[in-house]
């Protein structure tokens, strides 16, 4: 992981005046209403003080088709939390079905939003999150161009997504102002799509040039709540106040060879502070019990309230296996870098974006095959040596 360039987050600290990464403790409970649009389910969470008129869309990512459908929003993340209490209303829809959906998700968000201004009113400003596929789902409809949208952040798009047809590819012709943000191994494709579609713009004044933020640390989506926030933010400020609010890019160093040009970018990572250990040592000091804290519902994975130093402390290294035992289960885990350190199916444990860990089967839900829920222990354990 490369350090942060705080220089180049002077910009993020003062629009932000961000509170630590992950939980947002000073958030006020919202009010959540849920229900169904056609085939697709949504939520609804409304600020408990006045509402000021803006609306965010978010668009989840590929889930397998075997799963069931699930409209679901961490609001007690920091960044949804941080909205919620500037006066936003947040939203997502399921999609009416799982698998690689494009067009019928751009039906269903659009008839999200219609159904929010029938019932709560105009919003004022919409704007779309998209990460994975769901980025690709966002920069679909910034491209129509239509009024209802006015700006969208895609997070690690999927940007060569296609459905099973082969239709629902981009066109590289934003109407709206967006924000790509990407982490350092995701960032070829939204890269290649931000110098084209802004060279499209010189030519086509109809077509506005995205912008790129880049995450400087491996994994795909692994950014953190704070990293969300400052590209949200900027493209808020971006829309009120023109281009000219966005942060700087600068010419920047990839892969120890200088970038030039268009080919620059915005450094948006935050790194998390490091955390307390919260794990309950053996006497022997081969393992440790540690708590499950959050699962993603789409997908299964879990948040581990671990740190490096316990696993250091029971002499697990970066690439070594350990045991890790839910209920009456065992599963041999690798301690990796992210999902893509086991082949399918496999267990893998890796820090996250946020300062903890992430237990998870790669293409496969953890949660579902070990049992596991919010609040309950795992006991992890080095192998014995030889």
């Amino acid at each position: 992981m490369r350090s942060i360039r705080l220089a180049l987050l002077s910009f993020s600290i003062a629009l932000l005046a961000l509170p630590p990464p992950g939980l947002c403790s000073q958030s006020l409970t919202p009010s959540v209403q849920t229900g169904e649009i056609g085939q697709a389910k949504y939520l609804i969470a409304r600020p408990r003080g006045p509402w000021n008129g803006r609306l965010l869309i978010h668009a989840h990512g590929y889930r397998n088709p075997d799963e069931p459908l699930i409209a679901n929003l961490s609001t007690e993340r920091l960044a949804y939390a941080t909205l919620l209490n500037e006066g936003w209303m947040l939203a997502t829809t399921s999609y009416r079905r799982n698998g690689m959906i494009l067009t019928d998700a751009v039906g269903d968000i659009d008839a999200l939003r219609e159904h929010i201004a029938t019932h709560f009113g105009e919003p004022t400003c919409v704007i779309l999150e998209g990460e994975s596929m769901g980025g690709t789902i966002v920069t679909l409809i910034a491209e129509r161009g239509s009024g209802s949208y006015q700006g969208a952040v895609a997070i690690d798009a999927a940007l060569q997504a296609r459905e099973d047809n082969g239709t629902g590819g981009v066109s590289l012709q934003p109407r709206i102002p967006m924000v790509f943000l990407a982490n350092q191994s995701e960032w070829e494709g939204p890269r290649n799509y931000v110098m084209r579609a802004s060279n499209e713009a010189r030519i086509n004044h109809e077509i506005v040039a995205p912008a790129l933020f880049r995450i400087s640390r491996s994994g795909h989506v692994n950014v953190n709540q704070a990293e969300r926030l400052v590209a949200l933010h900027a493209l808020v400020a971006w829309i009120e106040k023109g281009r000219d609010a966005l942060p700087r890019p600068q010419p920047q160093s990839i892969d120890g060879l200088s970038v030039h040009g268009s080919d620059v970018f915005f450094d948006a990572t935050v790194v998390p502070p490091v955390q307390p250990s919260r794990v309950t040592l053996d006497s022997n000091g081969e393992g440790f019990a540690a708590t499950v804290t959050e699962v993603s519902l789409g997908h299964g994975n879990l948040f581990i309230e671990v740190q490096p130093s316990d696993f250091e402390k029971i002499g697990v290294k970066p690439g070594g296996y350990f045991k890790l035992k839910a209920g009456e289960k065992t599963y041999r885990v690798r301690y990796g870098r992210d999902f893509s350190s086991v082949p399918v199916g496999q267990w893998v444990m890796f820090p996250n974006a946020d300062g903890y860990f992430w237990l998870a089967r790669n293409h496969q839900n953890a949660a579902r095959t070990s049992g596991l829920s919010k609040g309950q222990s795992v006991h992890i354990s080095r192998y014995p040596r030889e």
